[in-house]
């Protein structure tokens, strides 16, 4: 057995590989076709690599209303290299391929460098190759490996097995291999620059390699240097005021809320377990090669940047693994060899078994990794439970979805400059032109109004269907973009021209003959009697009437009672029963003057034209309408689980559908 090439041939190798890497590409490929993959930050980095097949310098949409380089923030130049692959498949699921399959084929310098290091010292050549199957198995199974792969699509996640590659070369003193697949890794991120000087460190110290150790350590911090002193500004605005401060601007970006560290730290804490924590039985006896990755992964565990980013399941913690699984092969090594082990001023030799201890740190990272991971080796992954598995907020593809991605691909304009809900906007990326209508970091969609300008449609979504579940409340839910919707139905520069299922479709100086009307006013009380009584609201008067081919206009009467609690929230919703897309949220009585403003004694009267489905057939539907609550988890789904307590559907009238 080569010992350059000692795991071509074995089949468990490439079964792990095909079975590991298979899962997390259908899982990523489950995730976006679920529209649950948001435009941070595979859609940003699909348009940017779109804009790298157009010759141009990896431009994307930012929220301060103007197109940037990725080059003026992480310096992802490898990019480039994925543009000609995208020009022929242009879809961010070729992104999610990549980086899973990339992810996995690392499992094979993993596997190598073992069998060097350990099995071949331990049986010669003919050794069975027993680390370098565990080592591949703890790299492949590794959680915060796997949950960077999941998380959309990053530069780090494509980087940490470059660094493998590297590291390989390395170990067989490749020198050409090692320095084409640093610079590989080097071009994915600027501050892969400081893993290298990790690297070289190690090689000066400890791998007896000086000359080379000192050369990659140089080349690294001068890579580093000039990418974030040269690259980035000269890519980046005059405006926004130089060097200082872009590296300032960065710096408090991700590092600049001591008070939310030192509130946190239980929760870093755990999170450092997470990261560290499967290898550290064996990996803590090959301390030197855990350096490199100890500053990068000290950065990201006391990060303040957006959305918790010193949690685990973040792609940051990627560029770790590889000096973990060096770690774990130094150490096991180490053992194998019985070298002496100093632990306070004192030498001894440790008599444990490395094949043991080996055993243990798979069976710890597989209970790790299918305790933390939502994969199929998560036992919740099978419950169903929120959050888990199919639930539709994570890897569940709905009937609602496959609707949704037939309506962009047939009805929305391509390569128009668009602002769109977050999830629908990642299915739009390859135009030069793609705002949120409301940014995650947001509480309402304030910098629509300044961004509308630019733009000629929007598309943003009545029935916002992902929901999660947080300590202080929830993210996303059924109202996530009414401010938004609000905005564009006041906006006299815009107008509603098409719709399916909650998703709206606004357009620019649209055909007056294709805007759908939407007005709600207060009229005096005639004193009429309910036809039906929906909590504190009486329907005193409803009709739909056909108004042109496939089009329908409705008018709502209501009578308010009394005034909802304060803090709760309930939309009326109708529905043609039977035709599947059919849903049509009141937008007037949602977003021009939400019912929870309503006060008791208003009579609001609410019109508002809505579109039957294309492939409705013809025939004769009930028009139903109830109340839903805007704050449930359910609410999108429109059904008695969300439906406000003690009230039903109402059938309004029977509407005639046809060809």
């Amino acid at each position: 057995m080569n010992p350059r090439h000692s795991s071509l041939g074995d089949p468990f190798l490439w079964l792990a590989i095909m079975l590991i890497g298979g899962m997390l590409c259908w899982l990523s490929f489950a995730r976006y076709n679920g529209f649950n993959a948001g435009m941070y930050d595979l859609g940003n980095m699909a348009q940017a690599i779109w804009s790298g097949t157009r010759g141009e310098p990896l431009l994307y949409s930012r929220p301060e209303g103007m197109r940037a380089s990725r080059l003026a923030g992480h310096v992802e130049i490898g990019y480039f290299l994925f543009a000609p692959l995208y020009a022929l498949w242009p879809d961010p699921r070729l992104l999610l391929a990549i980086q899973a399959a990339l992810f996995a084929l690392g499992a094979l310098p993993v596997y190598r460098i073992a069998w060097r290091r350990i099995d071949m010292q331990y049986g010669g050549e003919r050794a069975v190759p027993y680390a370098a199957r565990l080592l591949a198995l703890i790299y492949l199974l590794y959680p915060t490996a796997q949950t960077g792969v999941l998380f959309d699509f990053h530069a780090d996640t494509v980087a940490a097995p470059l660094l493998l590659f590297a590291l390989d070369a390395l170990d067989v003193r490749s020198w050409r291999w090692f320095a084409f697949w640093t610079a590989l890794a080097l071009s994915m991120k600027f501050y892969v620059a400081a893993l290298v000087v990790g690297v070289g460190v190690v090689m000066f110290l400890w791998e007896g390699q000086r000359r080379a150790g000192v050369a990659t350590a140089l080349a690294g911090g001068i890579y580093g240097l000039l990418a974030f002193f040269v690259v980035r500004p000269l890519f980046t605005p005059p405006s926004s005021g130089g060097v200082a401060v872009i590296s300032s601007g960065y710096l408090a970006y991700y590092f600049g809320a001591l008070d939310e560290i030192i509130a946190t730290f239980p929760d870093r804490l755990l999170n450092a377990v997470v990261v560290f924590g499967p290898a550290l039985l064996v990996a803590w006896r090959g301390w030197r090669w855990l350096l490199p990755g100890l500053p990068l992964a000290a950065a990201m565990l006391a990060s303040t940047g957006p959305g918790g980013a010193f949690d685990y399941r973040y792609h940051h913690y990627a560029l770790v693994v590889p000096f973990i699984a060096m770690g774990i092969i130094d150490g096991a090594a180490r053992m194998q060899r019985g070298i002496p082990v100093v632990r306070s001023g004192a030498t001894r030799r440790r008599g444990r078994s490395w094949r043991g201890d080996l055993g243990f740190t798979v069976a710890v990272t597989a209970i790790f990794s299918a305790l933390l991971v939502n994969t199929p080796l998560n036992p919740l992954f099978w419950l169903g439970g929120p959050g888990y598995g199919f639930d539709r907020s994570i890897y569940g593809i709905t009937p609602r979805d496959v609707r949704l991605a037939a309506f962009l691909a047939t009805r929305a304009p391509p390569g128009a400059p668009v602002a769109a809900s977050t999830f629908i906007a990642t299915h739009l990326v390859n135009r030069e032109t793609v705002y949120l209508v409301r940014y995650p970091f947001e509480a309402r969609a304030e910098r629509l109004p300044d961004l509308l300008p630019q733009v000629q449609y929007a598309l943003p979504d009545a029935l916002f269907d992902w929901y999660l579940q947080l300590d202080d409340g929830y993210g996303g839910g059924v109202d996530y973009d009414q401010d938004a919707i609000a905005i564009l139905l006041r906006d006299p520069s815009f107008a509603l021209v098409d719709m399916d299922d909650g998703v709206l479709l606004f357009e620019r100086d649209a055909d007056p003959e294709r805007i759908l009307v939407n007005r709600l006013s207060l009229i005096p009380d005639n004193g009429a009697p309910a036809r039906q009584q929906f909590g504190p609201f009486d329907l005193v008067d409803a009709r739909v009437e056909v108004i042109g081919d496939r089009r329908l206009r409705a008018t709502f009467v209501w009578r308010v009672r009394e005034a909802l609690p304060p803090g709760t929230r309930y939309i009326p919703v109708s529905r043609l029963d039977g035709v599947a897309g059919a849903r049509f949220v009141h937008l007037p009585g949602y977003a021009l003057k939400p019912a929870w403003e309503w006060q008791t004694g208003d009579v609001v009267e609410e019109t508002f034209d809505v579109i039957v489905p294309p492939d409705a057939l013809p025939g004769q539907y009930a028009w139903r309408v109830g109340w839903y609550d805007a704050r449930h988890p359910d609410a999108a789904l429109t059904d008695e689980r969300s439906r406000m307590a003690g009230t039903g559907e109402y059938v309004v009238t029977l509407v005639e559908v046809t060809p």
